[in-house]
């Protein structure tokens, strides 16, 4: 995996922009400043207000956050030019961008509903895991060997204790977050034991204490991961070192952990005990990179390619969406949960169905030849277990957290997406996107349906806004694998009409785009903010359109990479606006 030093200095930047953000992140929360700057995204109303101590504190990790996803943008500009055809930096850098994105709407949500503590965890917990995948990043760059790129490394016992260490260190700061957002942090004055004992009376005690004992749980692993590796340190290049530095964080955050109360909780111990803990797990993860052999590449690789996870993430967008416009502002973390969960299984399991049934013209497109059915690294029947399984998970997490309508709405779009529109409409009609686009229109009214049990006017204008916006997302695509679809016998527009009519109709659907998109706004559903964000993004992505339309046949394969790109930003901008929008309604109303 041979990238540019320049490239691996950046994707460095990032990640240390990214850690310094999580670990300030964990200065405003125990010097609770959280409410320093108590708007979003300005401060006091103004980008430079004027400073007190916590408008400082937090105006300085918003500051950190936004240098963090300035690098990171680059870095996936960069990777989408010039490193697209290397899977793992490419796939890494475009799990990093949306997980970046989310991180910054949790932290709106934070701050808007004044610091629930389950949002604060699920901030927290966000930016480990964007910590985690730009380690990850990282240690690829360095050692283009690990995670079993090279072959030849076979699988070892001892490389499983990496992993599991990465888990404890990760449940470790999750109930550290607990401890804190609970008002725990200083309910235990002495250590190693509170002072009345074992398990003391007090909720409050009682928590702390338990946090205790995760840490000396998860410590055992974490030294055996480390006192593991570092006996093979001569057999992989690099895990020598990442076991010290395991060992060496371990030993520091305990002696952080154990200051925080016999200094009676200074500043400094506070602040520390969460940063320390932030590189203890971006250390685990390094190591657990270096260390560990998937025994067979489909066993992670390909089985999470039968789920389409770049589709997937999108839907589950444009679920999350309907549900914060159903609540007219933030939904209840557990709806939320769930449908995520119950969307990601409903996806996956009905991407899982469509390799399977279609193995038989994936074969002679490019873009599908590899496919894991198509190479026979994975059984047919394998795809089929998965797909079903997923579906019945969905409908069970949706119907017992949410409610049976969710979950019907769930499972019918995996039935229209399998049998309307595989097995038929994409096989017989040059029609068969246009309408099987209401396959991936149905997740906006999971969303809505999860949260308000019903669907009106305003789910409805979301699903016909994700119907209305496939086909000119497909046909550019079309445009760029003509050839794949005409080998396969598949008829789609492009091959049956020809280019020079797709472009039109990308250009029609783009134009309808527009005023459909407005008509949340007159429904009163979303306000000024999403209404002049939509105009925007539709008139772009018009624009897009129309320089397709007018492109000559040598420039319209790049006109229509162009177009289609910009067709997936417009999406999510326009759902990650609808959000924006909704919690600032809901908060004024």
């Amino acid at each position: 995996m041979t990238v540019s030093p320049a490239f691996r200095r950046l994707v460095e930047l990032t990640f240390v922009t990214a850690f310094l953000a999580a670990a300030w992140g964990g200065v405003v929360r125990v010097s609770g400043s959280g409410l320093g700057c108590p708007d979003w995204p300005l401060c006091h109303g103004t980008f430079l207000p004027q400073f007190d101590v916590p408008t400082f504190i937090e105006w300085f990790h918003r500051l950190i956050a936004i240098v963090s996803g300035l690098t990171l943008a680059a870095t996936a500009l960069w990777a989408l030019v010039r490193y697209r055809g290397r899977n793992h930096v490419f796939v890494l850098v475009f799990i990093a961008v949306p997980l970046y994105w989310l991180q910054a709407i949790l932290g709106a949500v934070t701050v808007l509903l004044e610091l629930p503590s389950t949002w604060i965890t699920a901030h927290l917990a966000n930016a480990e895991l964007l910590l985690a995948v730009l380690t990850v990043l990282v240690v690829l760059l360095r050692r283009p060997g690990a995670l079993g790129v090279v072959a030849g490394r076979p699988a070892a016992p001892w490389s499983r204790l990496p992993p599991a260490a990465a888990v404890a260190t990760f449940v470790l700061l999750l109930s550290g977050a607990y401890v804190r957002g609970a008002d725990a942090t200083a309910a235990c004055g002495t250590w190693p034991l509170c002072e009345s004992g074992l398990l003391p009376a007090g909720a409050a005690p009682l928590i702390h204490m338990l946090h205790r004992y995760v840490a000396a749980l998860g410590g055992i692993v974490i030294v055996a991961a480390a006192i593991a590796g570092w006996r093979h340190r001569r057999e992989i290049p690099g895990v020598g070192a990442a076991s010290a530095l395991v060992g060496a964080l371990f030993v520091v955050q305990v002696v952080a952990g154990a200051a925080n109360p016999l200094t009676g909780f200074s500043p400094w111990a506070l602040g520390a005990h969460p940063a320390i803990a932030s590189a203890l797990w971006c250390a685990t993860v390094a190591l657990t990179v270096l260390a560990w052999r998937p025994p067979s590449p489909a066993v992670v690789g390909d089985y999470v390619a039968l789920t389409k996870p770049g589709v997937m993430s999108l839907l589950l967008l444009t679920a999350v969406g309907g549900m914060f416009l159903a609540a007219r502002g933030v939904p209840p973390f557990h709806l939320l949960a769930a449908t995520l969960v119950g969307g990601a299984a409903a996806s996956g399991g009905a991407a899982s169905l469509n390799h399977y049934l279609d193995r038989d013209i994936d074969r002679f497109m490019r873009r599908t030849s590899a496919r894991p059915i198509v190479t026979h690294r994975i059984p047919g029947a394998h795809a089929i277990v998965l797909g079903v399984l997923l579906n019945v998970v969905a409908f069970a997490v949706l119907a017992l957290a949410a409610n049976v309508l969710a979950a019907s709405l769930a499972l019918a779009g995996t039935l229209f997406y399998i049998f309307v529109y595989t097995l038929w409409l994409k096989r017989t009609t040059v029609q068969n996107i246009v309408i099987g686009g209401a396959a991936g229109a149905f997740p906006p009214l999971v969303g809505w349906a999860a949260v308000n049990g019903s669907l009106d006017l305003a789910a409805w204008l979301l699903f016909a806004i994700v119907f209305a916006w496939t086909p000119a997302h497909f046909w550019a695509l079309a445009l760029l694998i003509k050839d794949d679809y005409a080998r396969a016998g598949v008829p789609m527009l492009p091959v049956i009409r020809g280019e020079r009519e797709t472009t039109w109709g990308i250009l029609q659907y783009s134009l309808a785009l527009v005023p459909l998109s407005a008509l949340l706004f007159l429904t009163g559903t979303v306000g000024a903010l999403y209404l002049v964000v939509s105009l925007v993004l539709g008139g772009v992505f018009v624009a897009y359109a129309v320089r397709l339309v007018r492109s000559e046949e040598v420039r319209r394969r790049a006109a229509a990479r162009a177009t289609y790109l910009y067709s997936l930003l417009y999406l999510a901008l326009l759902f990650v606006a609808m959000m924006l929008d909704a919690t600032m309604l809901g908060l004024r109303g």
